[in-house]
């Protein structure tokens, strides 16, 4: 068989070989970071903290006295993209994991009206590539994508943060809250574009801003000023919950002293590690052919 042949055969087996298998990248992997800012704490930095948490409450008018009491405060994700690719089927997602023990109905669902269609739940949005972040100086007057008003209460963000999508709170059902432990998930085609746009550019990081969806006014009392709190790589072991998993649906259950020192839990974007060069490692093994096959005429000559 001749070299151009066995050179071929390489190339082919470079062409099919099989697309790495999707993975979570948490913010534990790399230069990964999560934290908090909090715009009625403006100097804080909240990075070494166990949680991180989106709360927002609009009730004072700026300039007053009581401005102060209002609250608005906002989640910082860093994903670091070394090493990386897209999913094979094209197609990212990011993830929190919940670590409020007390995301009940009245937390999450509209249940004055009621409507257990009408949910609340996390708005996401894409930093501008060209900024970064460091975990442990992040305040709310040095996060990008942040112009601070002083209107404690009003979101302040500017056009350097693109809306990603949203992603609502499942249904209660039976159960007394949502799981520590459990997931909420974005997974939608503007994501997709952000996160490819990025590795197409050679950046090494990404990060996603998390905040509640509604905007410190929202119609339902008990949603104003609550911390929606999630899992960061801090939180090394799960906390105490006393979910009830006993309706017989399916829930994950209990997931209270769960190991997250590796990241199980922590803040996490959906890509995939590349398969070694199959190019690279076919020629290599077309140049041990080679050699075998010279090798061997050379002994019959």
């Amino acid at each position: 068989m001749t070299s151009t042949r066995l050179l071929s055969l390489a190339l082919a087996g470079a062409i099919c070989a099989p697309a790495s298998a999707a993975m979570w990248t948490p913010t534990n992997y790399g230069v990964g970071a999560d934290a908090e800012v909090r715009e009625f704490q403006p100097t804080n930095n909240l990075g070494a903290s166990t949680e991180i948490a989106s709360r927002v409450r609009n009730n004072e008018i700026a300039g007053s006295p009581n401005d102060g009491n209002d609250r608005n405060s906002s989640i910082y994700v860093k994903i670091d993209l070394t090493d990386r690719v897209m999913p094979s089927d094209g197609h990212t997602a990011f993830r929190m994991t919940y670590r409020n023990n007390s995301l009940n109905g009245s937390r999450i669902q509209d249940y004055i009206t009621p409507n257990s269609l009408v949910r609340t739940g996390m708005a996401f949005y894409g930093l501008n590539t060209s900024l970064t972040w460091d975990e442990s100086t992040i305040t709310y007057l040095n996060a990008p994508g942040i112009t601070a008003d002083f209107d404690v209460g009003t979101k302040d963000f500017n056009s350097d943060l693109t809306l990603l999508g949203t992603a609502a709170f499942p249904e209660i059902g039976t159960q007394n809250h949502l799981p520590v432990g459990g997931a909420l998930v974005l997974a939608n085609a503007r994501l997709d574009q952000f996160v490819k746009d990025a590795l197409a550019a050679g950046k090494t990081e990404v990060t996603i801003v998390a905040s509640t969806i509604h905007n410190g006014e929202a119609p339902f009392p008990n949603w104003l000023n609550f911390n929606y709190l999630f899992n960061p790589k801090e939180q090394t072991m799960l906390n105490s919950d006393n979910y009830d998993a006993g309706d017989g649906l399916g829930n994950i259950g209990n997931l209270y002293g769960r190991d997250n020192s590796a990241g199980a839990f922590s803040p996490a974007l959906l890509l995939a590690v590349p398969e070694p060069s199959s190019v690279l490692l076919g020629v290599i093994a077309l140049a041990g052919i080679v050699a075998a096959r010279r090798q061997g005429l050379g002994a019959q000559s």
